[in-house]
């Protein structure tokens, strides 16, 4: 049975707030066909999400969203009523929806305010400390994004232009030390209440707070190469 969401009532101050999972899955990825599925040391790729987020014990409901009977069905069948199956409409599934536009979706018809983690399935590698760490961390801000160091500096990215190099400004005196810090959305853990959320239609703003982790944790898979290094690190140092 698929879930529907209902209006209900509760108390606004965060500590009596409802705690939820989001957990999207699109069908028809370009990247990497069904990645959502594709079996992940010998699992569908999405189960390795619902089982931290089971696992961690910190939320309320979890809810398994996708614009896919046969995903919702594979969900349901392996964990039951531990979660909540939404079908969702194939005009915020498309390649050119945007989280805003499906989370949107799942949240407009419900008056209560609550606090929900939006985990992404394609980022396996997070550990149940994780969300645990997240949670500790949302106080005193509106929202809460994970974040990790880049590999490479921001200045060794260059253009191209009818087949010449528009170099950048370092010239020959790069420096690594020398560079400013930087920090990009790893993919693994966005944080808000709903309320926040709608309000401000995004998870970034000067009152989101940064959860910086490891690199080794902060892979996302996007193509079959991000597929397998992923594999590989979960079969030799994560697992």
């Amino acid at each position: 049975m698929y879930y529907n969401i209902k209006k209900k009532n509760s108390k606004e101050r965060r500590i009596f707030l409802k705690k939820i999972a989001v957990i999207l899955m699109r069908k028809n990825s370009k990247g990497l066909l069904d990645k959502n599925i594709k079996l992940f040391c010998e699992r569908p790729l999405c189960f390795y999400t619902i089982d931290i987020a089971i696992d961690s014990k910190k939320f309320d409901e979890i809810w398994i969203s996708s614009d896919s009977e046969e995903y919702l069905n594979l969900c349901e069948g392996e964990y039951g009523n531990r979660c909540k199956y939404i079908k969702r409409a194939k005009d915020v599934s498309l390649d050119s929806s945007t989280t805003f536009e499906t989370l949107e979706f799942l949240f407009k018809d419900i008056k209560e305010n609550f606090i929900f983690m939006n985990l992404q399935v394609t980022s396996p590698l997070r550990k149940v400390e994780h969300i645990h760490t997240a949670f500790d961390m949302f106080k005193d801000c509106d929202h809460l994004v994970s974040f990790t160091k880049p590999k490479l500096s921001k200045s060794l990215f260059m253009g191209e232009k009818k087949g010449y190099l528009v170099p950048s400004c370092h010239g020959g005196n790069y420096r690594r030390q020398d560079e400013p810090y930087y920090i990009y959305p790893n993919g693994s853990i966005w944080m808000s209440t709903k309320n926040n959320y709608l309000r401000d239609k995004t998870f970034y703003t000067n009152k989101t707070k940064v959860y910086e982790m490891d690199k080794i944790y902060s892979y996302d898979i996007d193509d079959k190469l991000d597929f397998e290094i992923c594999e590989n690190l979960y079969k030799n140092y994560i697992k």
